[in-house]
């Protein structure tokens, strides 16, 4: 069950970045598109959109490696976290396909 979360939460992780990418990459006419997570909008705007990105990316993996490896944290304490950043996770590429659709951007950037 743990690895089939880890595995959900980095397919999950990787649909946001890109489609938090295509939505965030330029200026669309018309619309004002903001990055809704402040942290990631802190990061975005002091670091730079992709390498932002790239350090959340990064981030996720080592946390992530930390989780599934530690003896620290009982096993029904690691999969409700889990299951918790999947569906917030999930709730966001959701968000941001509904995105991309209203802005009429491709999926495939």
């Amino acid at each position: 069950m743990l690895a089939l979360l880890v595995t959900t939460t980095l397919l999950l992780s990787a649909a946001d970045h890109w489609t938090t990418y295509l939505c965030l990459r330029s200026p669309v006419k018309g619309f004002e598109v903001t990055e809704a997570n402040p942290l990631a909008a802190w990061l975005f705007s002091n670091l730079g959109l992709v390498e932002g990105l790239i350090l959340d990316s990064v981030v996720t993996v080592l946390a992530l490696t930390f989780l599934v490896v530690t003896d620290r944290l009982p096993s029904g304490v690691k999969t409700a976290f889990l299951v918790t950043v999947v569906a917030w996770t999930g709730a966001a590429v959701v968000n941001n396909l509904r995105a991309i659709d209203a802005l009429s951007l491709s999926p495939l950037g």
